[in-house]
């Protein structure tokens, strides 16, 4: 059996350290959320889909190079954090050769254009990278002197169960969870919206390819305020009630009173004040931890 190739250090903490790990990385993320300045739209996100010629394009990259020797396990460990729960499953990544990413990025930014009004840069595109079963990636934010307005593409989807959700926070700190499917992007702010995964993919592998721009020769963009034009942040959309199911995803399972909300508010209608918040949300829907239930069982 080929195996792929191991290019990162096994978790430089104990398991039992992740937490504190983890708390402390919320931490930080909750400030700078806190310092961007200027946004580009409503809602800090939106979600759209690839034209068919480009999805058809990024598919066929994949497919034909989704196998060893091109898919090889994505560098983590020291120094890298605790964003991706490498200790625990299996990340990976296809490279993508220079021409192809020109040409993709070019097509890629036009859409990202369209979404924010705004002359925009490439500052960088990452991926493939495939998620396995497990997966899981911390709320964070991107660097903010070149990560202004992103794309997440998901390429492919192969054996997942349950839709595994992006959760993106609004600006109002409101949680979305968006659903995507092969072609989908999401467009999102990248430096200003917390964003992740936290809940375990429950099955199979997830692909993603993520690009990021900035506002053209711009790298200090982020502690500007709004030109005159840019939609105002939607703060106040009246009450907010539960009228689906609990694991009803971007069907519009929360309605408010300003419908401009959108079809994507969690069904958990949880806001975020603080990182304290944001660390019980991701204890919240971790893997059960079943040491502590086998324990509970022995006692019965």
């Amino acid at each position: 059996v080929v195996k792929r190739l191991k290019n990162y250090e096994f978790p430089h903490v104990p398991v039992e350290g992740v937490e504190r790990q983890v708390q402390q990385t919320l931490k930080s993320e909750w400030r700078r959320h806190e310092v961007v300045k200027r946004t580009f739209s409503p809602l800090a996100f939106d979600k759209g889909r690839l034209p068919d010629d480009l999805f058809a394009s990024l598919g066929a990259y994949w497919y034909n190079n989704r196998d060893v020797p091109h898919v090889v396990h994505e560098e983590w460990g020291r120094h890298k954090g605790v964003f991706v729960n490498y200790w625990e499953t299996d990340v990976n990544f296809i490279q993508i050769p220079w021409h192809l990413k020109k040409r993709w990025q070019r097509r890629l930014r036009e859409l990202v254009e369209a979404w924010t009004g705004v002359e925009l840069e490439t500052t960088d595109m990452y991926g493939m990278r495939e998620y396995t079963k497990g997966a899981r990636l911390l709320s964070h934010v991107d660097r903010e002197s070149t990560h202004a307005a992103s794309l997440i593409v998901n390429i492919a989807q192969q054996n997942v169960s349950k839709p595994w959700t992006i959760e993106v926070h609004d600006h109002a700190d409101r949680l979305h969870e968006v659903v995507m499917e092969p072609g989908d992007i999401v467009y999102y702010e990248s430096a200003k919206a917390l964003h992740g995964r936290n809940t375990p993919l429950q099955s199979g592998t997830y692909v993603n390819l993520f690009t990021h721009y900035r506002p053209l020769n711009d790298p200090d963009w982020y502690l500007r305020d709004n030109p005159e034009g840019t939609p105002e942040p939607l703060i106040d959309v009246g009450a907010c009630n539960l009228v689906g199911k609990p694991d009803e995803y971007s069907k519009g399972a929360v309605q408010c009173q300003n419908s401009a909300i959108g079809p994507h508010l969690s069904p958990s209608m949880f806001t975020a004040t603080s990182a304290d918040d944001m660390f019980s949300w991701w204890k919240s829907v971790g893997p059960r931890d079943e040491t502590v239930e086998d324990n509970d069982n022995e006692e019965l």
